[in-house]
């Protein structure tokens, strides 16, 4: 890398680190005006602190809305094109495309369209999935049949059991009631924890110029 590509290099991990301080400071300062005290115009500086704060996500939104706008407009020229090639679903796809944009806009926003077609594809999801648990809890049984491969098909029997809406399995429900409030409950706050982490690591990271795309 030459000496202009350090300079750029350089620039944009400034920049970054700028950036990503302001928002940091202007996040946290702005939304706690109690920091500043009681003293008279208070208010008024944590507003003009949280303002860049405030512009920085907007821009953000700006930035993923055109992106999303950009992504769907890419995939319809490329089904586009594979209509002309005589592809039978990307004209199915691109005519209920064109069908959803017309109902929306000739109902006023009314969603009662993709609730009649969401409603019947999510409940085919979840007998799809059903079925994937039974049969990966028959493969355990049949290739793992230790403690932990028996406690995977306990547990996804009481979960199943507990949805069924049948009196006769109260204390099944209670058991499955207690499992998604538990472990569970548990298991997603680590998870999210986790996530919380990664990106306070990826953040740290950027800030001080090791991401690579900064380090080219």
């Amino acid at each position: 890398m030459g000496p202009d590509g350090r300079v750029g290099v350089g620039m944009s991990v400034f920049v970054a680190f700028v950036v990503g301080v302001v928002a940091i400071l202007s996040l946290l300062l702005g939304d706690n005006p109690a920091l500043f005290g009681a003293q008279p115009g208070s208010e008024e500086l944590a507003r003009l602190i949280a303002l860049p704060g405030d512009v920085l996500l907007r821009l953000v939104a700006i930035v993923i809305t055109v992106s999303i706008v950009v992504g769907i407009a890419n995939l319809l020229f490329v089904h586009i094109g594979r209509v002309a090639r005589g592809k039978f679903y990307s004209a199915v796809l691109l005519a209920s495309f064109a069908f959803t944009i017309y109902w929306y806009v000739t109902t006023k926003g009314d969603t009662s369209l993709l609730e009649a077609v969401q409603v019947p594809i999510e409940s085919a999801l979840a007998a799809l999935l059903f079925l994937s648990l039974a049969h990966g809890g028959s493969r355990v049984i049949q290739k793992r049949a230790d403690v932990w491969g028996l406690l995977f098909v306990a547990v996804v029997l009481v979960v199943l059991l507990g949805s069924l809406p049948l009196a006769d399995l109260a204390l099944v429900k209670a058991w499955s009631d207690w499992l998604m409030a538990v472990p569970v409950s548990a298991g997603a706050r680590a998870i999210l924890l986790g996530i919380a982490l990664g990106t306070v690591v990826a953040g740290v990271r950027a800030l001080l110029g090791q991401d690579r795309s900064f380090r080219g």
